[in-house]
């Protein structure tokens, strides 16, 4: 394999964000030798985890396509005084992947859990994962810029959030693991601007949803049928006013999960136009609704780097639209000075264990111990990729089983060079069976919520009637 330039001896890492990405970059460059600083805007770990019921009644901008947007926190409803930094988490969500996939490796979750386990305990799982890290870790500290340095070196300005006093630091390379779940993405669509102008409130979008309370007696009409979507549709669904309208490009994610109250949610097409008059709003199969009171829309995020200080030269530039991070090896390394890396940017995976491959990967780089190949090779890749995927906007979708071999090969890699000196971080591997869960991991979603919705709580798959078939040999 021809080898990148040679990167210079790397030491220091500054490690952005203290969710689970984070955490296990901290544990992964600890083995290979390094020194991570871990910079968390909250005061635990967790990241997004971290449920907040801090809220917004009204949007501060519709539609919504800016990528740039900081995450600005807000005062803390409860009196601490603390800025609070808004999660997307909301009261009932629970996980879509099952606890026994959903898990950094040879770390269970507590078998007495539900199968696909709540915010609060996945929140609680993450922390007793990150137990040790803390000596690394600088909480309430919020970055607020990425500059470049001379060589490859990297400039940290980061602020206490409380005093409010900044600092600079210089690292090594950088690793960011602050998410995608930061920049809500509202489409533009004929009439939305007017719509909320005269009827402020009623475009809103589901990173602020919390409780359905709030949309008692409403008529609604939810935007997009991904799990979140259908999840919250068929909570408001139970105090609004029925059939709510969940307008979809297609069924969806309701090929996978069922309508457990079909009288209550009905499908509808895309929306076509806003009118204000009356609150209308005109579907594009021709189909007119008057009098709706609130749209929600669960229409995903933007990708967003707003403390990088984005370089002069369009060809090194990484976020455009907020669609994709340009100039991206693996989905990991930025090309053009890869002691800058992403763990965590794909989505449609399983979280836990995919950002465990990245992060051992990244570690095996800045150790040296492994090696990148060349930038020519590396430009290559992405070229390849964007071919292969017409239409940026699903670049970083990685959906079974792209993303178990995505692990596959970022597993292999990291194990080209094992070290003789060290007890190296030893990240999840997938074998028939894990394959097969993430395969069914939908139908086995689907019967869970059909077995919630008669009372039962369920433990195991196989009280659901999901069997693998190589457990019967053991």
């Amino acid at each position: 394999m021809s080898i990148v330039r040679m990167l210079p001896k790397i030491r220091k890492v500054a490690v952005l964000g203290g969710g689970p990405s984070g955490v296990v970059a901290a544990k992964c460059l600890l083995s290979e030798g390094l020194t991570p600083v871990v910079f968390e805007q909250r005061p635990s770990f967790g990241g997004v985890w971290n449920y907040t019921p801090e809220t917004k009644s009204r949007l501060d901008h519709i539609p919504q396509e800016d990528p740039n947007l900081d995450d600005e926190p807000v005062p803390d409803s409860r009196g601490s005084g603390k800025p609070v930094f808004m999660s997307p988490i909301y009261n009932e969500l629970e996980t879509n992947i099952p606890k026994n996939l959903m898990v950094f490796n040879k770390t269970p979750f507590n078998e007495e859990l539900q199968l696909f386990p709540g915010h609060e305990d996945t929140k609680l799982y993450i922390q007793e994962f990150s137990k040790g890290l803390e000596r690394y870790t600088e909480f309430n500290r919020r970055v607020l810029k990425l500059v470049r340095q001379d060589g490859l070196k990297w400039e940290v300005e980061t602020q206490d959030v409380i005093s409010t006093k900044t600092e600079k630091s210089v690292f090594d390379a950088v690793v960011i693991t602050t998410g995608h779940y930061n920049v809500p993405y509202i489409p533009p669509i004929n009439g939305i601007e007017e719509f909320e102008r005269d009827h402020p409130g009623a475009i809103l979008h589901s990173k602020y949803f919390r409780v359905a309370d709030g949309y008692t007696g409403k008529k609604v009409i939810v935007v997009g049928n991904s799990a979140s979507g259908i999840d919250i549709a068929a909570q408001i669904s139970e105090v609004s006013q029925v059939p709510l309208l969940q307008s979809c490009r297609s069924r969806g994610a309701y090929k996978d999960f069922p309508l457990l109250n079909p009288e209550k949610i009905k499908i509808v097409p895309t929306i076509e136009k806003f009118v204000p008059e009356d609150r209308t709003v005109i579907f594009s199969d021709g189909t007119v609704e008057k009098h709706i009171d609130v749209i929600l829309f669960c229409t995903g995020y933007l990708h967003s780097l707003p403390f990088l200080e984005e370089s002069t030269k369009p060809s090194e530039q990484m976020v455009t639209d907020g669609f994709y991070i340009h100039r991206l090896y693996q989905h990991l390394f930025y090309i053009p000075r890869p002691t800058l890396s992403i763990v965590g940017l794909p989505t449609k995976v399983i979280p836990f264990p995919f950002v465990e491959t990245q992060a051992a990967a990244v570690a095996g780089v800045y150790s040296g111990r492994l090696d990148l190949p060349s930038e020519e090779s590396m430009d290559a890749w992405e070229k390849e990729l964007l071919r292969q995927r017409p239409g940026d906007r699903h670049f970083h979708f990685l959906s079974f089983p792209q993303d178990a071999d995505y692990m596959d090969r970022l597993n292999e890699w990291s194990q080209e060079k094992p070290s003789d000196t060290k007890a190296l971080y030893q990240p999840t591997q997938w074998g028939e069976k894990e394959r097969w869960i993430r395969q069914n991991t939908p139908k086995i979603k689907a019967a869970f919520l059909v077995a919630k919705s008669e009372g039962r709580i369920v433990k195991t798959m196989e009280e659901l009637g999901f069997h693998f078939e190589g457990d019967e040999d053991k």
